[in-house]
């Protein structure tokens, strides 16, 4: 079982426990904290890891609650199960720790999520790697994606944060939204604004297209060393379904074709999955 995650039992009780949620999450009644050996002081290394949990208090967290428990519910589902994509993982009681040392233990729910720390695929400014690099690194992201949708799941909350790099393979983060593609019944209107696709702002469901879209929105961000900018929902919806305009800096021209199927206005005119994409980047030459 090597999505299993092998932390030794006496680090939970004495690592230091950072509180690291940043204010919207907290609004949302969502705890991350950092466990760090004391010994390390405040270096972010492979011994660091990261302690997810929820808050269960009765005031509006309904729909963070259930995305928290849903991802806890998948994370043991694939835990039986080999998936390259998944970071190793394990969910402990809150029972086992000091309570001391967290921040509203009294409020979280029973089980936490704890992850090993694992670097930010998209921290690196795009400049400091080549075509061929590049190139590489989309096609490792992309077999990720596909990987989760042969199993039959849509991420449906895409983002750069969300791709980490941990013992060398990209992996996949927060599973909270995350929904069966055979589903019948899916929410279009939970999503991120900055990575929605147009066909999400008139209410569709969605769809592996969806996904694509937001991954396609990642890679256009990175590659331009640029984030979007929109100030209100309307302004984001004014942007992805008439605005965007997809220009690559000259030295990225390459990924413009391949940006432009994944950025298609109508989901039915981009590419198919995240398979023909693979395909596509490896049988073109850099």
């Amino acid at each position: 079982m090597q999505n299993l995650l092998q932390c030794d039992q006496d680090l939970l009780q004495t690592a230091v426990y950072r509180l690291k949620a940043k204010a919207q999450s907290l609004n949302f009644g969502r705890y991350l904290y950092q466990l760090q050996n004391a010994s390390n002081g405040d270096q972010v290394n492979s011994s660091c890891f990261w302690l997810k949990g929820q808050s269960m208090r009765e005031d509006g967290f309904e729909h963070a609650q259930q995305g928290f428990l849903q991802e806890l519910a998948l994370y043991q589902q694939w835990s039986l199960q080999r998936h390259s994509f998944l970071l190793p993982h394990r969910i402990i009681s809150v029972n086992q720790l000091d309570h001391r040392q967290l921040i509203q233990a009294d409020h979280l729910h029973p089980q936490l999520l704890l992850l090993p720390h694992a670097e930010s695929i998209f921290s690196r400014d795009s400049n400091q790697f080549n075509l061929s690099q590049i190139k590489a690194l989309m096609i490792e992201i992309v077999s990720a994606l596909a990987q989760l949708t042969e199993f039959g799941w849509l991420h449906a909350d895409l983002k750069a944060a969300h791709f980490v790099r941990y013992q060398g393979q990209v992996r996949l983060l927060d599973f909270e939204q995350a929904v069966p593609i055979a589903s019948a019944k899916r929410p279009a209107m939970n999503a991120t604004p900055r990575y929605m696709a147009p066909e999400l702002f008139h209410g569709q469901l969605k769809s592996v297209q969806s996904d694509l879209y937001a991954l396609g929105i990642v890679l256009l961000e990175w590659l331009t060393a640029q984030r979007l900018q929109a100030h209100t929902y309307e302004d984001w919806a004014v942007l992805h379904c008439q605005r965007l305009t997809i220009d690559l800096p000259q030295q990225f021209i390459f990924f413009e074709p391949i940006l432009r199927d994944m950025l298609a206005k109508q989901k039915t005119q981009r590419m198919r999955d995240f398979s023909q994409i693979k395909m596509r980047l490896i049988s073109e030459n850099v």
